[in-house]
């Protein structure tokens, strides 16, 4: 098993003529290997299984389907689950074993299905797990899947509802879904009893808050009186530069950061739209990211427990303990994004260039031509509208009432902004 530091030249042109062989990556993601045999290239992980301390492989993507940087970045997120008990193989083969015990409850079938998806590599797996253990298993979790009826699905979104969570509620009637039509599929049960059951009619209406000049101000400089660690105080002052979801910067990698070229990229496999996402870094964001990245020499470059990312719920607990102390009511770190794309907005950026920053699909797929036929990276038109909203973000936080708003004739001079004609 040879070991070399893998790169992209190197991937693109290692061949094997018989057989196959695994290279070991010696860089940052310790265990990852690729796999190159005559007519395929695949991504694997070398692991130990926690149900017998035996060194295991397992393979999770191929090439070039997955690029270096992407795989670098999944098997991060292989071994902070493997880390914290989450050895997916074992899970099933366990879970599988002692069905035969007793009835498979609805709590067992959760476990189970949670377990399959962890093993196929989806990214939502631990989101779902959280609401089968906090929202379903108390009310339901103890019902025999044959005996479930829909009045047992419905008391579960009741509950949810009733404590004002009715976006929450449709999410998890959608797992339930989903529980419920894979566990039909795999024939655990004869038949589904969420068929045209209908979820919570009413939705919440979505958030509005974008945050103020001086609400920034006071973000921005009371994230310390917050007790805030010092990696959260950064990640979550990032999310109001760059627009990003807390969730993609969390899982940032060392490797995914280029501050020679002022450049940022967000993998496929940990973007929301699975699309890889490059952003070029606007000057405060240089200033937040060179002193993190000088501080330690960690994988991670927002690290939490163990040198391994933070994980999204403990970004969310902290956002909610350094409410009072910062003196901003109910806000959440996606009010962020959208504090950024609006006074992006509001300086005359398009709509078209703020989509760009933000990696919404619906940007370059909404038409045939820029869906189909424009092959353009736009980082130009990326760059200049994140550097007119980082001046103007700074001028913010300085205490500048005055703090310029740069008429968009004026930017586009500035920063080689052109204007923007709908495609046809």
């Amino acid at each position: 098993m040879p070991k070399v530091k893998l790169t992209d030249r190197f991937v693109a042109g290692v061949t094997a003529e018989a057989g196959q062989i695994d290279y070991f990556d010696v860089g940052a993601a310790s265990g990852l290997f690729l796999r190159v045999s005559p007519n395929r290239k695949a991504w694997g992980l070398l692991f130990t299984r926690l149900t017998d301390g035996k060194r295991a492989r397992t393979t999770f993507g191929t090439y070039p389907a997955m690029k270096l940087a992407d795989a670098r970045g999944r098997a991060i997120e292989l071994k902070s689950g493997l880390l914290n008990g989450k050895d997916a193989t074992a899970a099933v083969r366990e879970i599988k074993s002692g069905l035969a015990d007793g009835e498979l409850t609805v709590e067992k079938l959760g476990n189970l299905f949670i377990a399959d998806r962890r093993q196929r590599g989806r990214r939502t797996s631990d989101e779902m797990e959280r609401a089968l253990q906090t929202d379903v298993n108390p009310v339901i979790g103890s019902i025999g899947v044959q005996k479930l009826r829909r009045l047992d699905l419905a008391r579960v979104t009741d509950k949810i509802k009733a404590r004002g969570a009715t976006t929450h509620a449709n999410r998890v009637a959608a797992l339930l879904k989903a529980l419920l039509g894979w566990a039909t599929d795999q024939g655990h049960v004869e038949v589904d009893v969420s068929h045209r059951w209908k979820p919570p009619a009413e939705t919440a209406p979505p958030r509005e808050r974008a945050f103020s000049d001086g609400e920034i101000r006071r973000f921005w400089h009371g994230l310390e009186a917050g007790k805030l660690g010092r990696w959260t105080v950064e990640l979550l002052r990032l999310c109001l530069v760059l627009g990003t979801r807390q969730g993609e910067l969390a899982g940032l990698l060392r490797g995914e950061v280029d501050l020679e070229r002022r450049l940022l990229r967000i993998p496929a496999t940990r973007s929301k739209n699975g699309r890889a996402h490059d952003l070029p870094l606007p000057p405060l964001a240089i200033d937040i990211l060179t002193p993190v990245l000088e501080a330690h020499e960690l994988p991670a470059v927002f690290p939490g427990p163990k040198g391994l990312p933070m994980a999204n719920t403990a970004i969310a607990r902290a956002v909610q303990r350094s409410q009072e102390a910062i003196g901003l009511d109910k806000w959440t770190a996606h009010d962020l994004r959208r504090t950024c794309a609006t006074h992006m907005a509001q300086l005359g950026i398009s709509a078209f260039d703020v989509g760009l920053v933000l990696n919404h699909a619906s940007t370059t797929k909404s038409t045939v031509t820029t869906q189909v036929y424009v092959r353009h990276d736009y980082l130009k038109e990326k760059e200049a509208a994140l550097n007119l909203w980082s001046e103007r973000l700074a001028g913010i936080i300085a205490e500048a009432d005055t703090a310029e708003i740069v008429p968009m004739s004026k930017a586009r001079r500035r920063y080689g902004l052109q204007r923007r004609k709908s495609a046809a």
